[in-house]
């Protein structure tokens, strides 16, 4: 890593784009580029504090049946899936899950930079943008990296790139429901693992969203493997400061409430931030 660069105090798009470049060059050669092998992922979180815990593993969720939160929202989704596309396949659902904000063993991530740094900076309605706090952060994954220190099954066969839902290895994530009633275990596996979602709601094609799913391990930001010299996860702290002003450039860019989120809330909430007052 270049000593030349930080990833504390970012203060502007530019900076943070180029911030993100310098990372790809850091972590993928060049000459080495091909295809899906050049896409590095990024996830926005609006406090530098927090790890990387997905909604499942989170204090307030401790004790839960991940059995029975799939089956209640699998049984009555259906009646609110009208006029759309029925989820086909348990990852379907349990992506569709995941964006709809019940509790899973996936954490988002995006192959947009621009979005990532949308969700560590965007406020909520009420938000007040001149309060104290801590700074917002994008953590940065090459996937690649995290799925070749995997190991799966006897022949402990290296896997090169994200999961794809129809994969043997993606099924040792996400058992069958009527045999996830069966055991007490929602998966044999220990690490986490990059997966590609097939894009089944227009949110998941809009965020251009890609998933690590969690085995038994609670927090990808505290694996042993992330502390080590050849560690492809990477944090840009983002000044708070700054907020207001990213905001701004990144809706002249065309990353707005209403883009990330394409529907009637995303719009209501453009509309509520363009008349309220304190701008």
């Amino acid at each position: 890593m270049s000593v030349n660069v930080s990833l504390r105090n970012v203060g502007s798009i530019s900076r943070y784009l180029w911030v993100c470049a310098q990372i790809r060059s850091w972590w993928i050669a060049r000459e080495q580029r091909r295809g899906e092998e050049d896409e590095i992922w990024f996830r926005g979180q609006p406090d530098e504090r927090l790890g990387l815990v997905p909604r499942l593993y989170r204090p307030k969720f401790v004790g839960s049946n991940e059995a029975d939160i799939r089956q209640e929202f699998q049984s009555r989704a259906m009646q609110l899936l009208r006029g759309e596309r029925m989820p086909g396949t348990k990852y379907e659902w349990y992506f569709l899950m995941q964006h709809y904000g019940a509790p899973t063993r996936l954490l988002d991530w995006t192959a947009s930079a621009p979005i990532a740094l949308y969700f560590a900076v965007r406020p909520t309605l009420d938000a007040d943008d001149s309060a104290g706090g801590p700074d917002p952060a994008v953590w940065v994954l090459n996937p690649w990296w995290l799925n070749r220190r995997l190991r799966f099954g006897k022949r402990k066969t290296r896997v090169d790139g994200p999961l794809l839902p129809d994969w043997q290895e993606a099924g040792r994530y996400l058992r069958d429901l009527e045999r996830a009633f069966e055991t007490e275990s929602d998966t044999t596996q220990k690490l986490p693992a990059a997966i590609e979602p097939p894009h089944v709601d227009a949110r998941l094609a809009a965020q251009t969203s890609r998933f690590v799913i969690f085995g038994q391990s609670h927090d990808l930001s505290k694996l042993k493997a992330v502390g080590d010299e050849h560690c492809q996860i990477l944090k840009i702290v983002v000044a708070r400061k700054a907020r207001r002003k990213i905001l701004d450039e990144l809706n002249d860019m065309g990353v707005r409430e209403s883009t990330v989120f394409p529907d009637l809330t995303g719009l209501c909430v453009d509309i509520c931030r363009k008349w309220e007052k304190s701008r």
